[in-house]
């Protein structure tokens, strides 16, 4: 039998003593394993959140409003400029409460005057709630039993509240009390250490003075200067221009998350539309940067500026002011000469004016009329609206004939009434029914329907036999018809630097062989007028697209009158080149050379006697309004013929139905004169 080895007492305390330390060993190691486990959580995970925390209890940087670039004409006259005004403003600490708010709103109340036209039911309810909080109690000892006990909700409290608190009490308002509503509501609609305007509007000399005189006991006011655009040339273009946002509106509601993610505050002023909207970022300028240093408490200490912030930059538009105003005049002065002749119910018309070498919109010009011939602006009309155009877009078709090769310059076609089967019958304006041979250039001048026709049945694959069917198919012919109509600009958007360009109305063709002839005379789809001036000043250009642009440069702001160094030029963009030769581009040309300048073309009326030779076309529209018969009148040109400098497109909206045919190209003749002649 094994004899059992004995332990000593020494050995069992050791064994004891052994445990017991790596026991605290191993509540060490776990403890040190949470710590670091916790710092790094702090740290890492919840360190950016603490760091904020601290930086928004120290020290807030506020942005506070400085004034818009300037915009300018090509040739240096302020469009748009900055008009200073008084203002005097109010900025909330962290530990402001509604009592010491309405305090400072009483003390102002006595040296300022407010406008209390835009106070609401709602504000006078909750000024009188806040003023008579004993009443409150009285009225609302029922429901703040039933809330105490948890029977009703807030919400359900608030509603029994204001349902209580009638008119009957905040007819009681004085005009003092509603002074200082006034002025309280404002106050009290303003973020923490958020500078808000109380007032901007008429401050007077004295408010100015005696707000200033007493800012120490006013903690959180202050008198500055606030600024809001003026026009120097009134409503001319103003359409274009756009508006800004007031400080109460801050960013516009449809556009406050775009502006929210580039980083602006809600009660930025920002540009809203057309150019003040499209270059925002360049005229919004560099803000004042304030930092508020505060306690812990939130109250603040003192403040100090890191920026004093700078005016926007400046930018210079194509537009020259003095052809603007010009045209203008030019417009209202033929709008009244055709209401005389018989357009009694022509209702708008349209004008661009362009330089075709480089894509500037030199003037633009759009006109509404009502039935009593009052005229309203509508420049924006030139991109915004599309119309019917008519025999214009004839020249676009030519360039599609030839560019898939079912035409070669100088082909001849017979001009006659078309007869298709069913009893359809398609002809020309000016051969109503005989037969007359024709060249391609000599159907530009004729504005002939039927060599059109012809031309986008040959597209089709069927040639015109008298009482031939219309082929029942079109939708390839088309989109062939199409593509050579979007390559010099019909039917797609032009590009042009502004907001909300529409593309026109472009129907589906497949089956409907009708809409599809009648779309190669610009009888089916709808263009802008821009689209139509972009269309002529490609063929002016040698068949080269250039995208229309409205800003010229922008310029680096200054603290003077004068324009800064250019920051950024734009150029003229090429968009693409027509896909045809330079001797199929050249025939269009003199189609529209003979168009103004032989005695029958359908522009020579107007057009052959200018002050330097002018080529284009024209158009008419079939429309209706009212259920009446109207036409759609269009004149697009171009001068000087050889290496023009200028070109342009007009609309006139419906129009009496001819004959007699109204002048209404005499208003491109007139301008052109003016360009080259009485503007030099």
């Amino acid at each position: 039998m094994k004899r059992v080895k004995k332990i000593s007492k020494e050995e069992v305390f050791r064994h004891l003593m052994n445990k017991r330390v790596s026991f605290i060993l191993a509540v060490v190691v776990i403890l040190f394993s949470v710590l670091i486990m916790r710092l790094g959580y702090l740290q890492i995970v919840k360190g950016g959140e603490y760091k904020r925390t601290i930086d928004s209890t120290e020290s807030i940087t506020v942005n506070e409003s400085v004034p818009r670039g300037r915009i300018y004409d090509r040739n240096g006259k302020i469009l748009v400029d900055n008009e200073s005004k008084k203002a005097i403003t109010y900025t909330r600490d962290r530990r402001t409460s509604q009592d010491d708010i309405l305090k400072i709103a009483k003390k102002l109340s006595h040296l300022m005057k407010m406008d209390t036209s835009n106070i609401t039911d709602r504000d006078k309810q909750d000024y009188w709630i806040l003023e008579n909080q004993d009443k409150v109690q009285k009225l609302m000892k029922t429901e703040q039993a039933l809330f105490s006990d948890g029977n009703i909700s807030q919400d359900d409290y608030d509603e029994a509240l204001y349902k209580k608190v009638t008119s009957k009490y905040t007819d009681q308002l004085s005009k003092h009390d509603l002074q200082v509503l006034a002025i309280f509501r404002i106050m009290n609609s303003g973020s923490q250490l958020s500078p808000v305007v109380i007032k901007n509007e008429d401050v007077n000399d004295e408010e100015y003075a005696s707000v200033s005189q007493h800012l120490s006991e006013l903690p959180g006011v202050n008198t500055t200067m606030d600024w809001e655009r003026r026009y120097p040339y009134g409503n001319t273009l103003k359409t274009l221009f756009g508006s800004v946002s007031s400080k109460e509106e801050g960013l516009p509601k449809e556009l406050v998350n775009d502006y929210l993610a580039k980083g602006y505050s809600r009660n930025d002023r920002v540009g809203k539309s057309y150019l003040e909207y499209q270059y925002e970022d360049i005229l919004k300028g560099s803000k004042k940067k304030m930092k508020y240093i505060t306690d812990k408490s939130g109250k603040i200490t003192s403040t100090e500026v890191i920026s004093q912030g700078s005016r926007g930059n400046d930018l210079v538009l194509t537009i020259d002011i003095d052809l603007q105003k010009k045209l203008e005049e030019i417009v209202d002065k033929h709008i009244e000469s055709l209401r005389s002749k018989g357009a009694r119910d022509m209702d708008r018309v349209m004008v661009v004016v362009q330089d075709p070498r480089n894509g500037d919109v030199l003037a633009m010009a759009g006109r509404d009329i009502d039935e009593n011939g009052e005229i309203t602006d509508n420049h924006i009309g030139n991109f915004t609206s599309q119309y019917t155009v008519g025999s214009s877009v004839k020249g676009a078709t030519l360039l599609t004939g030839y560019q898939n090769g079912v035409l070669n310059v100088g082909d001849t076609m017979v001009d006659e009434p078309l007869k298709f089967n069913g009893g359809l019958t398609k002809r020309s304006y000016f051969n109503q029914n005989g037969r007359k041979t024709i060249t391609d250039a000599e159907a530009l001048m004729h504005s002939s329907n039927v060599f059109m026709y012809k031309t986008a049945l040959l597209l089709a694959g069927s040639p015109y036999q008298s009482g031939m069917s219309l082929p029942s198919d079109v939708e390839k012919a088309g989109i062939k018809l199409r593509k050579g109509l979007n390559q010099v600009g019909l039917g797609v958007k032009t590009g042009i630097d502004l907001p909300n360009e529409s593309a026109g109305q472009i129907e589906p063709i497949k089956d409907n062989p009708g809409n599809y002839i009648d779309l190669a005379i610009g009888q089916f789809d709808t263009y802008t007028p821009i689209q139509l001036s972009q269309y002529v000043a490609t063929i002016a250009n040698d068949g080269y697209r250039l995208k229309p642009h409205i800003a010229k440069e922008i310029r680096n702001s200054t603290n003077e009158d004068d324009l800064g160094p250019i920051k950024k030029s734009f150029k003229g963009e090429v968009m693409n080149k027509v896909n045809n030769s330079d001797k199929e581009i050249k025939q269009v040309q003199k189609g529209f050379d003979m168009a103004f300048n032989q005695q029958e073309g359908t522009g020579y009326s107007s057009f052959h006697n200018t002050v330097v030779k002018s080529a284009g076309k024209t158009g008419t529209a079939e429309v209706f309004k009212d259920g009446k018969p109207k036409v759609n009148s269009t004149y697009i040109g171009y001068a000087p013929e050889k290496n023009p400098e200028l070109s342009f497109s007009i609309t006139y909206t419906n129009q009496p139905v001819p004959e007699p045919w109204l002048p209404g190209g005499d208003l491109g003749r007139d301008l052109i004169n003016y360009y080259f002649k009485d503007r030099k």
